[in-house]
């Protein structure tokens, strides 16, 4: 599938955290000024030599491993020089020496590490070595970054510290144009709502966790966009402004913020982002380097809103600071207490001492007369030592200082005014940013030349890794590709609708979700109002004693009483045995509903919807054996007719019918939402089903992820639509109680107001039994029964809750009325909407979705 291509790499030397040759340490002020110079030589080594299988499309290219075979070599055999070898220790006016520095004896190498990121090498195979530079804010970390670089960055509007930032310097032709190509990179996609700020407005966002380290940031697959390009230095630092803004507003078209566009919004959706600006810069006095600089880190938000972005940009800093080839330059300035610095505790936390070089900034502002002992401390190695000991160098903040003169300031800073020039002279190969450059040019080069077998071999790795699975995919179609796909949409098309039809044991899932449906009814209609007698008065008691409030706890005369089921020849009556017509009982709904034993989704298998409740004063009563069941009892009831009451003895107001009909109804929201969260997940898993089985020869395609996703999306918006048609019913019911059907109303409140009668007059004969301590609950059934009739109604009195019963079984009456309509309706609408959308109109989204329709029978190949 590919030719082999040869890699030749320059061999990995054993690294060393070694810094350049030790300085003496500083007794006092009387030491003898020594120039200590930093001499290297890099002996030439055999060359290791590996080839890699170079691949197209998708695969991993090798070509830029391939590109850099000749990276040091030396045709002579002679010894070359290293990267550090022969450097300028001074400035020479006529020239920006120090810009090149970094690109001697290194260019081959970062070159390479620059193609092999572009490639997409970091993400897929391995994190390829860097050096980023970190601080906390205001350390002159970006005067650092322009005195490594020459690169004037951006220091007005706080932006330029809340996004990280990538520059990558390429040396070109000589003679080429200065030029610098700005790209925006979305490694993360933000979660949270985009609100424009202004600059003295906050709002407080999602913080971290330990899921969500960056927050409302989660990682995605890069994207790279182009944003700007220019020829002129001075565009750069507004260039790069602008495209701070469009990465700090991720909900609007970076376009809003291109340099060409006059008075652009000001205003930012978020205070911080993990998203890179990367500037591409070629000139010919350039280096090759590529580094990072990261938003500086902060200890304490100025407002208490922002308090989230401490711990975002500390886990930003970490992303990068635990790479362990990435190579940190550690800015602390020398006005503030090293102790004090988050970003240094932040590389001693992770363990990453070995891997940075600290550079101490701003020597300028130190006070005259100020102690300089805890500085000679850092320098002799005593105090927060790193792996690559600390630099000291001095920059100029004037936009308007080339980079040339600004090294000639320094140099004469560090050479002519004390304690820089002659009490602490002992260690000058560590002042200057020239110094610090040949450090970092020897350990950056070492670093990627020790990185690049391993970087070999795991490209080689993943390139065999994709070329298997290139193989697992199908043969491309032959012919008219048009026409079979439409074959094979109107086959899928005919195996849904059979499906949905049903008719045979073939197609059963007509039979499951009639299951389903069957379990919603019985679940309904087993919710009916049920009575608790919790406060029914004993024998003896007037009823002007019940009060027009429920009690929280019952009398001990009849605190045994439970709540009942009204129906005994129906259901489950759950207070003591009572005397009925009838000792025929039915179990509950969910004991007794079977599901056929087919390998089709399930109703218990199915994820249930949260059950919604429309008031939860509503809900305080339920049955816990029937959840969706409003319990009420006499107190309750009485209340209600008393609320309603229109001065009238002996009379049941419509309005407080109404409202106990209202508060029956109120729970009918979870079996609802069961009976659709089954319907979808089962729909949906038929619809895929079918599509997986149809277009089985396409597996693993794009196209084939296309067809999933084009039926999926079909199949919840009409689903959408659905749950909307559907809550239509449930309000209908609650907005008003209307039948026509006064008979089936009428004969079932006159059925449920006798067994209410009945049960509440054998509770009461009970109270009186255990009051005149003749009652036994282990007595026999047939006993109990006995003793209950035993009790005249002249013992009894007349009972003092008719209104109460005949209001309760008025409420019964029509909820089953209601019950059976909603039922239906709900029932007849699936099939009508969901169901008949499905099986009518998913082939023709298809075409359309897919491009059929459009494109006159022309299908792009590749896709398959």
């Amino acid at each position: 599938m590919g030719r082999g291509v040869k890699l030749e790499l320059p061999a990995a030397t054993p690294r060393t955290c070694a810094r350049p040759p030790a300085t003496n340490e500083i007794a006092g002020s009387t030491n003898t000024c020594q120039d200590v110079e930093m001499r290297e030589a890099h002996e030439p080594e055999p060359r290791g030599k590996s080839s890699l299988p170079r691949q197209h499309g998708p695969c991993l290219r090798s070509d830029a491993l391939a590109q850099h075979s000749t990276v040091a070599k030396n045709p002579t055999g002679d010894k070359q020089p290293g990267p550090t070898d022969d450097l300028p220790d001074t400035v020479d006016s006529d020239s920006d020496a120090g810009l090149e520095l970094l690109g001697q004896g290194m260019k081959a190498f970062v070159t390479l590490v620059q193609d092999l990121r572009q490639l997409g090498v970091e993400e897929l195979v391995l994190p390829l070595p860097k050096i980023c530079v970190l601080g906390d804010q205001s350390t002159g970390k970006s005067s650092l970054i322009e005195g490594i670089s020459g690169i004037k960055v951006p220091r007005n509007a706080g932006t330029c510290t809340r996004c990280p930032l990538e520059i990558n310097l390429s040396t070109g032709e000589t003679g080429c144009p200065w030029r610098c190509d700005i790209y925006l990179l979305k490694h993360y996609f933000y979660e949270g709502v985009p609100v424009l700020l202004s600059s003295n407005k906050h709002v407080r966002a999602q913080g971290a966790t330990r899921a969500r380290p960056l927050g409302p940031w989660q990682a995605q697959i890069t994207d790279s966009s182009f944003f700007f390009k220019t020829n002129n230095k001075a565009d750069v630092p507004r260039a790069l402004h602008l495209a701070q803004l469009a990465t700090l507003n991720p909900g609007m078209d970076p376009a809003k913020f291109h340099p060409g566009k006059s008075n652009p919004d000001e205003r930012i959706q978020v205070k911080f982002s993990p998203n890179v600006i990367r500037l591409d810069i070629t000139a010919a006095n350039v280096p090759n380097l590529s580094f990072y600089d990261l938003p500086g880190v902060i200890n304490q938000a100025e407002v208490a809103e922002e308090g989230y972005l401490v711990e975002l940009v500390a886990n930003l800093a970490k992303t990068y600071i635990n790479t362990d080839n990435c190579l940190n330059l550690l800015a602390l300035p020398m006005t503030d207490d090293p102790a004090n610095s988050t970003a240094s505790k932040l590389v001693h936390t992770l363990g990453a001492q070995s891997r940075t070089i600290g550079v101490l900034t701003k020597p300028d502002r130190v006070q005259s007369g100020e102690s300089m002992s805890q500085w000679i401390d850092i320098l002799n190695e005593r105090k927060f030592r790193l792996g690559h000991g600390y630099f000291v160098v001095k920059n100029n903040p004037d936009p308007a200082v080339s980079h040339t003169v600004a090294r000639q300031e320094e140099e004469g800073f560090f050479s002519q005014s004390e304690p820089w020039g002659k009490s602490l002279c002992a260690h000058q190969n560590r002042f200057g940013t020239l110094k610090l450059q040949r450090t970092l040019s020897k350990l950056l080069t070492e670093q990627i030349r020790e990185s690049l077998p391993q970087i070999t071999e795991r490209v080689r790795t993943k390139t065999t890794e994709i070329i298997a699975r290139l193989k697992e995919l199908p043969k491309a179609p032959n012919g008219n590709l048009s026409y079979k796909i439409l074959e094979k949409i109107l086959s899928f098309e005919q195996e849904v609708k059979n499906h949905l039809d049903g008719g045979s044991n073939r197609y059963s899932f007509q039979k499951d979700w009639y299951a389903a449906v069957v379990r919603f009814r019985d679940t309904i209609a087993f919710s009916y109002p049920r009575l608790s007698l919790s406060d029914l008065l004993a024998v003896g008691q007037s009823s002007a004693q019940l009060p027009f409030r429920p009690s929280a706890t019952p009398s001990p005369s009849v605190q045994h009483l439970q709540a009942i089921d009204p129906d005994s020849d129906e259901d489950d009556v759950t207070a003591t045995h009572v005397s009925t017509p009838s000792s025929k009982r039915k179990q509950p709904i969910a004991k007794t509903l079977q599901t056929s034993p087919t390998k089709r989704v399930r109703l218990q298998e199915i994820p249930k919807f949260k059950s919604s409740q429309s008031d939860s004063s509503h809900t305080t009563n339920v049955d816990p054996t029937a959840p969706h069941a409003k319990r009420f009892n006499l107190t309750e009831i009485r209340n209600i007719l008393q609320d309603a009451h229109i001065g009238l003895p002996n009379q049941i107001d419509p309005r407080a019918t109404k409202r106990m009909i209202e508060e029956s109804l109120s729970l009918w929201d979870g079996p609802l939402d069961e009976l659709l969260g089954f319907t979808r997940e089962a729909c949906l898993a038929l619809i895929l089903d079918r599509a997986s089985s149809v277009f089985a020869q396409w597996h693993g395609t794009q196209f084939f992820e296309l067809l999933q996703n084009s039926c999926e999306q079909f199949f919840e918006e009409t689903f959408a639509r659905q749950i909307a048609s559907t809550k239509r019913f449930l309000s209908k019911e609650r907005y008003k109680p209307l039948t026509v059907h006064e008979d089936a109303m009428r004969a079932s409140s006159e059925k449920a107001f006798v067994t209410l009668e009945t049960v509440c007059r054998n509770e009461q004969a009970k109270a009186y039994l255990i009051k005149k301590n003749s009652w036994d609950e282990d007595l026999d059934a047939r006993i109990k029964d006995k003793k209950l009739k035993e009790v005249t109604d002249t013992v009894l009195g007349p009972n003092p809750y008719i209104l109460e019963l005949r209001a309760l079984s008025d409420t019964r009456g029509y909820y089953e009325c209601a019950a059976s309509r909603l039922v239906d309706n709900v029932y007849q609408d699936i099939h009508t909407e969901l169901f008949a959308a499905c099986r009518d109109g998913l082939g023709a989204a298809l075409k359309q979705r897919i491009g059929l329709e459009e494109s006159d029978g022309k299908l792009d190949v590749w896709s398959f």
